[in-house]
């Protein structure tokens, strides 16, 4: 039941290569081709990503279809009774007008059809309802719940950052305190060798005097 319930919507790729031209003629008159159902690869653009027509997913929103479907002759069986009709060379309004015929003797009127059409439409937007309160759930689960990290690691990050900056200008500041200080030694170790040297060479000067006093003393008072 699903697999014809789905050719009435989906078209696989394959038959692309077996479409029908764009008009055929009848009785020497152009008539252009009716629309086809939806292709099972019909790409749609959204403004963050692309998307793609399902497998997998029309067959879980046409099994919600087939799990609800009406009694009697509804818009499921005018659909079927159109796909009928598809390979008739007649145009669309004529395909319509006479599946409609064909339903009236059995007591089928627009609003039955119209009715019908919009109960399985509801189907369809309850399923979208479950859906979007689930992929909701799995955004707060999956994504949500991630964004939050991300937030808390941004904090975190800011405030290493400025510890980094604080730590990096505390640095500097040393850096050039210590250049200082080295100058300072570089210039005290100067000062004192200066002094050191000064001391030696005085000190050595007044013991060479009194070395030769002694000598002379020794030399000239005996």
């Amino acid at each position: 039941m699903l697999k014809n319930l789905k050719s009435l919507f989906i078209v696989d790729d394959s038959s692309d290569e077996k479409k029908e031209p764009e008009h055929k003629e009848v009785k020497g008159t152009a008539v252009k081709k009716t629309e086809q159902p939806v292709k099972n690869k019909t790409t749609i653009k959204s403004p963050t990503s692309h998307g793609s027509v399902d497998d997998a997913i029309i067959d879980k929103l046409l099994q919600a279809i087939e799990k609800n479907n009406l009694e009697g002759f509804d818009y499921l069986e005018f659909k079927k009774a159109l796909k009928a009709l598809e390979k008739i060379p007649m145009d669309e309004a004529t395909k319509y007008r006479s599946t409609y015929a064909t339903a009236s003797t059995m007591g089928v009127t627009l609003d039955k059809l119209i009715d019908s059409t919009k109960h399985y439409i509801s189907v369809l937007d309850n399923e979208n309802n479950s859906f979007t309160k689930a992929f909701e759930g799995q955004l707060t689960t999956k994504v949500g719940d991630k964004e939050k990290e991300i937030v808390q690691f941004d904090a975190i990050i800011k405030e290493k950052s400025e510890k980094i900056k604080q730590l990096t200008e505390e640095i500097t500041k040393h850096q050039a305190q210590i250049s200082e200080l080295r100058k300072i030694v570089d210039e005290s170790k100067a000062k004192i060798d200066k002094t050191k040297n000064d001391f030696k060479l005085s000190y050595h000067h007044l013991r060479t005097q009194l070395e030769q006093d002694v000598e002379k003393m020794k030399q000239y008072l005996k």
